[in-house]
């Protein structure tokens, strides 16, 4: 019996032994697909930080390539200016405008037959003048490559003869030869110290945000890694690159984060929890094993969790689709009352453009008859008139003149918003000089010192700009009247890369205070006795510019004149450039 009893309890410790060896194996295997599941995460994680940094980095490399393109953008200028006139003779004046307007360069420099002749700034750059490129062992095969392509190449970083570091853009110029073919000028050259043109890049942000750079290239002739810029002497941990066309080569910007890749917040809680889950599915397996009821019972019961967790999973679906369909059926609705709500507005906007032009167009002939049949008993019966009388028939011409221009100003207002815009090219320095000659023609008794470009050329519907363009000189002809020294002036300057073009004088001017009133109809800052108008000039110029996309606002100051501005929207790239 007890040897019996021994037998039974090694079996079981066979058995709890055998058990315990196949939860370790179940453990083991739950440990590695978690381990695996939390790998996997980790490589997205990874995947994902890498898509954010390449992200970066092209937004870098994009504002790194638009910047040296502006950079390099004056050699194309000058270039164009030799080839026109075989000669620059205001190259400093040039230069200065162009290092201000492009940024990011250091100096430019003129180089006939590949011998530096002229540079801007010349302080510091003495050294420079009688450098010969042609000649120079470390400088001759790039640019003797860039006269045999005929195009620009950059090379660098160099070191320069005046001292320091740069990149050299060099432009060869061919010249014309009366029907032979094109010979070799020399170079227009752009010198790019690091220390000028990185700032003007956004490369700066990217260390502070987090990030570490470096600009290489490989070295056209040796072929060797040729390192141009980086933030840290540090070799970037496997960083995300990007690749920059420059003339005659490429650049790549190679960006990481600082202090290296990190692993994700979860990474490390992810294999404790892997370990902890397999420990646990193991016991729960030892167990289950061992107590088969219980295993039956958790079972069950897990299972009606899952069934009641599915049933509430399915119900939340049926509402979340149910509201989505409302959704769509609002936004239809939506559109719907929108589109119903445009048209009405067109439909309401179209008669009472019709109905304003009817009325104004159904007024004149009564009040023509009315101004001729005052004016015929002025001329037929003054002399049967006493005084009072002739002053009555007066003012009921005078009135039914002043009432038909209105309602030709009216009329005109009306066309401008129903006329189909057609836009072309349009010189206003041109018409302005027409207008400005018949208000002399007009007037031939008047001086007045007018200031026109050569060219002002913009983007517009000819015949509406000339209208608008006439009120504006109208109104500076107008109100100039009493300053013996009158002066008008046409011209356009830039906001943020958009034309605007303004119409000046040194007239009465106007008081700021009712600046909001000018463009609206009927609105006058003076008196019918001061200066005459139908009050509906300003708002027709309103009306004009503002069908070409484009805003018009007025700057002034009592007795010292008034300037108004405008713009015109949709002209890509404008057109505009006085000379």
């Amino acid at each position: 019996m007890i040897q019996d009893d021994h037998c039974k309890g090694g079996t079981r410790s066979a058995l709890r032994g055998n058990l315990l060896g196949q939860a370790i194996v179940v453990a083991v295997m739950v440990f590695g697909v978690c381990a695996t599941i939390v790998t996997l995460m980790e490589q997205r994680y990874h995947q994902e930080q890498r898509h954010i940094v390449a992200e970066v980095a092209a937004g870098a490399a994009h504002s790194l390539d638009r910047q040296l393109s502006r950079s390099l953008s004056p050699t194309y200028v000058l270039a164009s200016i030799l080839r026109a006139y075989g000669s620059i003779k205001n190259f400093d004046r040039l230069a200065v405008d162009m290092m201000e307007q492009y940024g990011g360069i250091s100096a430019l420099d003129l180089a006939p037959q590949g011998v530096v002749s002229a540079v801007y700034p010349l302080a510091g750059n003495e050294k420079a003048i009688g450098f010969n490129l042609l000649n120079d062992p470390t400088q001759r095969t790039e640019a003797l490559h860039a006269i045999s392509s005929r195009s620009l190449t950059l090379a660098g970083p160099l070191e320069l003869r005046q001292g320091g570091t740069a990149l050299v853009g060099r432009l060869p110029v061919f010249l014309e030869t009366g029907g032979g073919p094109e010979r070799f000028w020399g170079f227009v050259i752009a010198v790019l110290r690091l220390e000028d043109f990185l700032p003007a890049t956004n490369l700066g942000s990217l260390t502070q945000s987090g990030y570490d750079y470096e600009i290489f290239r490989a070295h056209p002739e040796t072929g060797k890694r040729q390192s141009i810029a980086r933030s840290t002497a540090i070799p970037l941990p496997k960083p995300v690159t990007h690749v920059i066309e420059v003339p005659n080569g490429q650049w790549i910007l190679a960006v990481a984060p600082q202090g290296g890749w990190r692993c994700s917040p979860l990474y490390f809680a992810g294999y404790g929890l892997a370990v902890a889950v397999s420990l646990l599915v193991g016991a729960l397996f030892f167990s289950t094993q061992r107590q088969p009821a219980l295993l039956r019972r958790l079972v069950a019961e897990r299972t009606k969790e899952l069934e009641r967790t599915n049933r509430e999973l399915t119900s939340k679906v049926t509402e979340l689709e149910q509201a989505r369909a409302e959704i769509r059926t609002l936004n239809d609705q939506l559109e719907l009352r929108v589109a119903e709500r445009t048209a009405q507005l067109e439909s309401a906007n179209r008669e009472l453009s019709s109905f304003s032009y009817s009325v104004s167009h159904d007024l004149r002939a009564p009040l023509r008859h009315i101004a001729s049949y005052a004016q015929i008993l002025l001329d037929e019966q003054g002399d049967k008139l006493n005084g009072e009388g002739v002053g009555i028939l007066g003012r009921i011409h005078a009135a039914g003149v002043r009432m038909g221009e209105l309602i030709d100003a009216l009329l005109n207002l009306s066309r401008m918003s129903r006329d189909a815009l057609r836009r072309r090219p349009v010189d206003l320095a041109a018409l302005a000089g027409e207008i400005l000659d018949e208000l002399k023609n007009a007037e031939p008794e008047r001086r007045v010192a007018v200031t026109l470009p050569d060219r002002l050329e913009c983007c517009a519907d000819p015949d509406l700009i000339r209208s608008a363009l006439r009120n504006l000189l109208e109104n500076a002809w107008k109100y100039t009247a009493l300053n013996p020294a009158a002066a008008i002036e046409l011209g356009v300057t830039q906001d943020a890369g958009t034309p605007v073009y303004y119409v000046k004088d040194n007239g009465t001017g106007f008081d700021m205070r009712y600046a909001g009133k000018l463009f609206e109809p009927f609105q006058r800052l003076h008196g019918e006795g001061e200066f005459g108008g139908t009050g509906v000039g300003l708002a027709t110029v309103d009306r004009i510019i503002r069908r070409h996309g484009g805003r018009i606002w007025a700057e002034a100051e009592l007795e010292k004149g008034s300037t108004f501005y405008f713009t015109l929207g949709g002209e890509e790239d404008n057109l505009a450039g006085g000379k």
